[in-house]
């Protein structure tokens, strides 16, 4: 129950991200949080990298201040948290919302003044273009986040459920949500000549080897399908030596985009015959939600994180096999109506199970507990 002398505004300031608007994953998590914790009342200010985004005295309610971190990319991440930090210790927070583990190497620096709270959106070192010293403190940053802040959170059920087997901790497991949007015209596909359900559709975000791009060209090749594969991606922390590699390696009829946003990038998601999610790791995908919010019939990898996603509502085949996913494909293919009628099925679970409305009341419903903690706390210190 919460007491009637709670501040109207709770003051918290965000850490970890690279910014906003978010272009994916983390960043697009919180930019999509942004309007609906503003309309619950949270006072937000969002501390993002220079590099990446510009300061805003208001973007969907909250203040969006930046810092400017090392050049370097093994260093990017840790200044940036680190002059973030401190920033905060210049002004006045309830609380800092720190997303993504690995920042939590600094969780230390907030946490000797506020409250903290952070959320896990995965487990960045077992990326395959990570260096051993730099997944070597990807998982020291792990143990950091599981014991430092007051609070912690997960976006993936599995991966939850690893942090409590693991480590005995108590994660709570809040899904990313999806914004709701109507299909966008049928002309956009014409830039790429493209008919609606006439073409295959893939979205990766940043390119690089978990994607499952490989295994889909492969997958591809084998299908002998004269529909088109197009690929959107290429975005921030792109691996540019493999996108390369993939383009030079495209067979005929494999048409990669680049990167794409708004209804551009929506229309192939809403007008493909199919969507496919080949990646070898995510914790909870945006793009997995995207696909299966339009009522596109999804093919996705077998990951435990995809199926606790799509399970009964899309079509799994096995994790980097192209066998498997030119099988699954041929069939989805061939049975058309089917795959429709599991679509809208897909479009109705997901809409009712990740609104972003909800979600932010549950992030909430955190902070006002951890607030309620702290404030009692003082009361029997004071007596």
């Amino acid at each position: 129950m919460m007491s009637e002398d709670r501040p109207i505004k709770i003051k918290i300031a965000i850490l970890g991200t690279k910014g906003v608007p978010g272009h994916h994953g983390v960043e697009v998590v919180v930019d999509s949080l942004l309007p609906h914790l503003s309309s619950l009342g949270d006072k937000i200010t969002v501390f993002g990298y220079s590099s990446y985004c510009n300061p805003r005295p208001d973007y969907n309610g909250a203040v969006v201040k930046t810092v400017r971190g090392s050049d370097r990319k093994n260093l990017e991440m840790i200044s940036h948290m680190w002059k973030a930090s401190l920033h905060t210790r210049r002004e006045e927070y309830d609380l800092v919302h720190i997303h993504s583990t690995d920042p939590c190497l600094l969780a230390w620096v907030p946490r000797s003044r506020y409250g903290v709270v952070a959320t896990s959106h995965g487990q960045a070192y077992v990326r395959k273009k990570w260096g051993a010293l730099a997944k070597g403190l990807s998982r020291m940053a792990e143990r950091f986040f599981i014991r430092l802040p007051a609070v912690t959170t997960c976006v993936s059920k599995p991966l939850t459920d690893y942090y409590h087997d693991r480590y005995g901790a108590r994660v709570i497991y809040i899904p990313n949500g999806i914004a709701i949007r109507e299909k966008p015209p049928v002309a956009w596909l014409e830039k790429w000549s493209l008919e609606p359900s006439s073409f295959l559709f893939c979205s990766a975000g940043r390119i690089e080897r978990t994607k499952g791009l490989s295994t889909l060209l492969r997958a591809y090749r084998k299908l002998e399908t004269t529909l088109p594969l197009v690929i959107a991606g290429g975005g921030a922390a792109t691996d540019q030596a493999y996108f390369e590699e993939l383009k030079s390696q495209k067979p005929e009829g494999v048409i990669f985009t680049g990167f794409l946003t708004g209804d551009e990038y929506f229309s192939l998601y809403a007008h493909a015959g199919i969507f496919v999610f080949p990646s070898e790791y995510e914790a909870m995908s945006m793009a997995l939600l995207e696909g299966l919010s339009f009522g596109t019939p999804t093919v996705y990898s077998d990951i435990p994180e995809n199926e606790e996603v799509a399970r009964g509502i899309g079509y799994p085949f096995r994790v980097a096999d192209s066998d498997s996913l030119a099988a699954v494909l041929r069939s989805v293919l061939e049975n058309r109506e089917q795959a429709l009628s599991r679509g809208r099925e897909a479009m109705i679970r997901v809409r009712e199970k990740h609104s972003w409305e909800t979600i932010a009341g549950q992030y909430q419903e955190i902070y006002r507990n951890l607030i309620d903690r702290k404030t009692s706390k003082q009361e029997r210190t004071d007596v």
